[in-house]
């Protein structure tokens, strides 16, 4: 006999949605480094949508995580280092005038 309490069974590619997702914004995130603020926004999108279709057991979220937390370090890095060098992206360097 059959309960009122059956668990619906998820169709195998019922996470590739998310996979796909995370990789593209993996990939987003990795083109745009010179823009900061588009590249975390995308880097943390791709970890959350990896996260999500890892839990569904699909192998393309893997691969937009990485992508999103390598994205992420660079950027953290870039950031460091520019600041160690005390360079500013927002201003003209005074031998550029």
């Amino acid at each position: 006999m059959e309960s009122e309490t059956q668990k619906v069974q998820e169709s195998p590619n019922s996470g590739i949605g998310f996979g796909i997702a995370s990789l593209v914004f993996g990939i987003v995130s990795i083109i745009f480094l010179y823009y900061i603020i588009i590249s975390v926004l995308a880097a943390v999108l791709a970890i959350v949508f990896g996260f999500i279709a890892m839990r569904r057991n699909d192998k393309m979220g893997k691969a937009g995580l990485i992508l999103g937390v390598i994205s992420v370090l660079i950027t953290f890095l870039l950031f460091i280092f520019l600041q160690v060098l005390d360079v500013s992206l927002f201003t003209i360097p005074s031998w550029y005038r």
